[in-house]
């Protein structure tokens, strides 16, 4: 019975390390998404539908400004971030 009762504890301490393993990459998800929507909410650039693209565009063009494209908002969003980083 002891070794039943053991056993029952660590199973139930794996559990426990497993959801506090989750919950924390939980919570680095979100800092790593508001971390990437930083610049959009400081800039507040134009996001539009283009085709079938999605475009987050700073500037008064295509030509003098800086933008990202992507299938979604998010993933223009990731764009523009990248390429205003690479503009700097």
């Amino acid at each position: 019975m002891d070794s039943e009762l053991l056993n029952i504890h660590m199973q139930e301490a794996d559990r426990r390390m497993h959801w506090d393993d989750q919950a924390g990459q939980s919570r680095l998800n979100a800092a790593i998404e508001a971390e990437e929507m930083n610049l959009f909410i400081l800039l507040k650039p134009t996001l539009t539908k283009d085709g079938n693209q999605w475009c987050v565009l700073y500037g008064e063009s295509l030509q003098v400004g800086v933008a990202g494209f992507g299938d979604t908002p998010r993933l223009a969003i990731y764009d523009f971030n990248k390429r205003w980083d690479e503009s700097a």
